[in-house]
């Protein structure tokens, strides 16, 4: 019986783990449940990503797998703060009070999204000297009693990354290098 009992926690924890694992997101069904984003939230002239902002968003999914959503918002010459690079499109969308926010004060938002399923943490974007150059999100699939803390800590590394091949704001916007 005690064999039975033993055999029954190990396979409650096996299945339990499988839905847990299952409930996960992959990046393409985070794109995917994106909401619509309204034309007036978009700078119709911007509508190609900054070169070298793609490269630092493909090489920071590419190290790090937990994450599923990365944007980088920043002032291109000639337009508004927006979203420069991204692996979810929406090039072009005009940073919001949040983006601005968080450029303005140096102070990250961290936000469950209203599902509940995703954790965000939205934080400067900083260059090689460490001048604020734009805002960073950064966003993990997450489900209750997840550590926010540890998953700000994975966003601050994938900023830290990036800002030591930022040598000034101007180098998002030019060649791959």
């Amino acid at each position: 019986m005690k064999n039975a009992g033993a055999v029954f926690c190990a396979t409650s924890l096996i299945v339990l783990g499988l839905i847990s694992a299952s409930a996960q997101e992959t990046r393409e069904q985070a794109v995917a449940g994106m909401r619509h984003v309204d034309a007036k939230e978009m700078d119709p002239t911007y509508t190609k990503a900054a070169p070298y902002a793609q490269k630092l968003v493909d090489e920071a999914l590419a190290k790090h797998p937990e994450v599923i959503l990365i944007a980088i918002h920043a002032q291109p010459p000639g337009h508004k703060n927006l979203i420069v690079a991204s692996n979810f499109g929406r090039i072009g969308k005009i940073g919001d009070e949040d983006d601005l926010r968080c450029i303005r004060t140096g102070k990250s938002n961290l936000e469950l999204n209203s599902t509940g399923k995703h954790f965000e943490d939205e934080l400067i974007l900083l260059d090689a000297s460490g001048k604020t150059i734009g805002a960073l999100g950064v966003v993990f699939n997450y489900k209750p009693g997840n550590d926010k803390a540890a998953l700000a800590k994975i966003a601050d590394q994938v900023r830290d990354e990036m800002k030591a091949k930022l040598p000034t704001e101007s180098a998002l916007f030019g060649p791959v290098q």
